[in-house]
Order: structure tokens, then C-alpha cells, then sequence
């Protein structure tokens, strides 16, 4: 249990990153706007051994989205605001809606970004 945060994030102060009963890993350059919320745990579902949320390298997060526990955010992607994201996204996608869908498939950025 717990957070681990990778390097040269942003991470707004009124963000939530609930970790009170299970694991949050964030990867390098990540940027989570106001009003965020980060689950890892839902009244709903029990938390098991090994379920993380995982936040991969250079995502950013839009004001008031939601990331329901366990799922996984690949690196490159963008989350719209007011997002629901209660399943993986791949990378390099732009997800917005809720529930969170993508909409869109970015271009792979320059080698210092992959």
C-alpha cells in the first residue's frame, strides 16, 4: 500500500490522491490538474494484493476527472476534464466522457518523450 511518484510532476494542491488502502504508482513528468480524484480503493470493490493504479510517464490529467482503482493509464496519454476513467487506457490516446472512451490515437512524440 501506498504512492510512489515518479520525477518532475505536477500534482495540483487540490488534487486527491486517496491511498488509505491500496497502491498509486505515478510515472516521470506526469501533470494531475485541480480537482482530480486518484482512487485506490472503492467502498464497492474489495482491494486486492497487487492491485495498483498506475499513472505511466508524461500523462496529463484535466481538471475534475476520476480514476477508478486498479486501471492503468499508458504513457503520452491525455485524460479530458471531468473524466471518468474506470478502465485502461492505452497509450498515447486522448480519453475524455464518462465513462472515459478514447476518441483519439496521438502521434508518437520525439525520441526525448518515448
Amino acid at each position: 500500500m501506498g504512492i510512489s511518484i515518479g520525477k518532475k510532476c505536477y500534482i495540483s494542491l487540490n488534487a486527491h490522491i486517496d491511498v488509505r488502502r491500496g497502491e498509486i504508482v505515478i510515472g516521470d513528468n506526469v501533470s494531475i490538474s485541480s480537482g482530480t480524484y486518484i482512487l485506490s480503493h472503492a467502498g464497492f470493490v474489495p482491494v486486492t494484493e497487487g492491485n495498483k493504479t498506475i499513472i505511466e510517464d508524461y500523462v496529463r490529467i484535466f481538471v475534475n476527472a476520476v480514476v477508478i482503482p486498479g486501471v492503468k493509464i499508458g504513457k503520452n496519454s491525455i485524460i479530458g476534464a471531468g473524466s471518468v476513467v474506470m478502465k485502461d487506457i492505452p497509450p498515447y490516446s486522448l480519453a475524455m466522457g464518462n465513462p472515459a472512451r478514447v476518441v483519439q490515437q496521438l502521434d508518437k512524440p520525439s525520441k526525448e518523450n518515448s
